[in-house]
């Protein structure tokens, strides 16, 4: 018999369990945590390699595979730590589309025990100069279009800059990725705190200019044992939002809001890390592409704004593609209107909408 959820939650988090919750005191703040979440995100990075050759990341006709990806994290934190002097506390600023590179370079940053800044691809150069002050960002990891919106503060500031991706020919003292990324160095380690800080993301919800919200390796870390004890409790509580009809697929997300978003950097990104799953990445927003990426790599879980959700569903091409593997379609930043809910309910055959709910500050 399935227990009710209270039961079920009681008994995840129960003693000797692996998700298990105990009382403990938080930068002067009585709360409980869970006891056997890893100590920052150093470890969840570490552990990736785990997942060995398994598909991590795909990209535009690119497979990262999870130890590739991880030999370019430590070759980037080589580099950042013994080339560019970074040390523990700097903040180091990321700003370009959602590439590879991003996701590396947010692992490499954080595990030196540096401060991930995540830019606003979006920003005006007036805007990306507010932020890398107001940040303090010593080392500044773009692409091309970026590069070209914050090159005058960098060179204003003495900001190091490393370039990914582009073939043009740079100023003197502007690195290019491919060329000074040290493929085969060893991770330099680093101690960290579970409290110390480990990424700014910038939230424009208040007038005036965005607002740097700082999280710690603990918060992160929190959030992503509290979304897999959720899923603990929805298996013992015998929770099923739709029966599925056809054989059992690996989880897997396709990526389609920014990686500066807390969406997409934690529920999306930092989930696949931590569980192994494969993130599929797409370069920009467009319904029918989306379609054929999850026919292609076989889907499970698409996370956006509502109004994604609503294109994918309403979408002249959505026949055309087999969006059977979809477990899940939703995700959050507004609300979901009724009528929208409902056309998910019904156009995915195997999937259920999901809303959340979050805040960058938090």
């Amino acid at each position: 018999m399935a227990l009710s959820w209270t039961e079920a939650n009681a008994a995840v988090t129960a003693p000797g369990q692996i998700f298990e919750l105990i009382d403990a005191e938080v930068m002067g703040v009585k709360t409980q945590i869970f006891k056997n979440a890893p100590q920052n995100l150093g470890q969840v990075f570490a552990g990736a390699r785990g997942h060995g050759d398994k598909t991590f990341l795909v990209y535009e006709g690119e497979t990262w595979s999870f130890t590739k990806t991880m030999d370019h994290v430590d070759a980037l934190a080589s580099l950042l730590v013994n080339t560019y002097g970074v040390v523990k506390g700097d903040r180091v600023a990321v700003a370009m589309r959602n590439f590879p590179e991003w996701v590396i370079s947010f692992a490499a940053i954080i595990s030196t025990g540096a401060v991930n800044v995540s830019m606003n691809s979006w920003w005006t150069e007036d805007e990306m100069n507010f932020a890398l002050e107001d940040s303090g960002a010593i080392v500044y990891i773009c692409d091309q279009e970026r590069y070209e919106v914050g090159a005058a503060t960098c060179a204003k500031h003495g900001i190091k800059v490393l370039v990914v991706r582009t073939d043009k020919t740079m100023p003197a003292g502007v690195d290019k990725w491919d060329e000074v990324l040290p493929l085969g160095a060893a991770h330099p380690g680093a101690e960290i705190d579970p409290d110390d800080d480990a990424t700014i993301l910038y939230t424009s919800g208040t007038t005036g200019r965005p607002k740097g919200a700082v999280s710690t390796h603990r918060a992160i870390v929190s959030s992503l044992m509290g979304f897999s004890s959720r899923n603990a409790v929805l298996t013992l509580a015998g929770t099923k939002l739709k029966e599925v009809d056809g054989p059992e697929i690996p989880t897997s997300f396709i990526l389609i809001v920014p990686l500066f978003h807390v969406t997409g950097c934690v529920p999306v990104m930092m989930s696949c890390f931590i569980a192994g799953l494969k993130l599929a990445i797409m370069y920009k927003w467009d319904a029918e592409k989306a379609l054929e990426m999850i026919e292609r790599e076989q889907i499970t879980n698409f996370v956006g704004v509502p109004t994604q959700s609503w294109d994918l569903v309403n979408s002249p091409a959505f026949d055309k593609y087999d969006s059977s593997s979809l477990r899940a379609v939703g995700g959050g930043g507004a609300p979901s209107p009724t009528s929208l809910v409902g056309k998910v309910n019904d156009k995915i055959k195997n999937g259920s909408p999901q809303l959340g709910y979050g805040m960058t500050e938090t």
